[in-house]
Formats: structure tokens, sequence, C-alpha cells
């Protein structure tokens, strides 16, 4: 599959209508997909309801997976920082190192708590960062 979706990708990147390419196959519930556009550079890949993806845009890099609505896990560097978050269901847990400092947080449903060490920053999210 991560073969599929590179090569995908790979020939997204060398169409001569790069600005806005998309290209996907989907075959009972097997899927894989590439993008380039203004936002940047995506593929991604499905099983059913297992699926892993990864970008990279103006924000940075990107990469995640998920088995269905439930399990999921996420990481990110991007221009504020190195991001990580992992949850299951409704029940989460990030940190972030940024501009801002260090932070860590936790979340079950909407009830969360967090930590972090850094300059102003005084309210991290789920995911660590600065609020």
């Amino acid at each position: 599959m991560k073969i599929l979706a590179a090569s995908i990708c790979a020939l997204a990147l060398l169409s001569p209508a790069a600005s806005a390419v998309e290209l996907g196959v989907h075959v009972l519930g097997v899927g894989v997909g590439a993008h380039v556009g203004s936002h940047g550079v995506g593929a991604g890949a499905h099983v059913g309801g297992v699926g892993a993806g990864a970008d990279v845009d103006r924000h940075g890099v990107g990469a995640g997976g998920h088995v269905g609505h439930v399990v999921g896990t996420g990481a990110r560097v991007g221009d504020r920082g190195v991001h990580t978050g992992a949850h299951v269901g409704p029940v989460g847990a990030g940190g972030g190192l940024d501009r801002h400092g260090v932070g860590a947080g936790t979340h079950v449903g909407s009830v969360g708590a967090g930590a972090n060490v850094g300059d102003h920053c005084r309210q991290r999210d789920d995911r660590g960062r600065c609020n």
C-alpha cells in the first residue's frame, strides 16, 4: 500500500498541472490517494477503517494513522515546533515543543489537564499546543 501511495504521489508531482492535482483509487474498502494543491502535498491509504496518511505543506510535515474512529496517532513538525498526540475514542494525550516552550496534556472527553514549561503560555490543549 505504501509503495502504491508513494507511486501515485510521485505521479502527481510530475504532472504538468501540479497546482491542483488529485488522484485516488477506491476498490471494495481499500483506497489510496494523493494530492498536490495550494496547501501542499499529501498522500494516504486505507483498508476498511484502518488508515495512514502524510502531508507536507506550508505549516510543516505531518503524519498520522488511525484504526476506525477509535484509535489514532499523529505527529507534526512545523513552523510552530514539534507536536505528537494519540487518542483512543474520547481519551487522548499529547505533547509539544515549540517557541513557547514545552507542553503536555491529556483529556477524557471534554475534561482535560495540562502542564507546560515556557515563556508566556498559560494553557495547552490536548495536543500540547499553546492556547
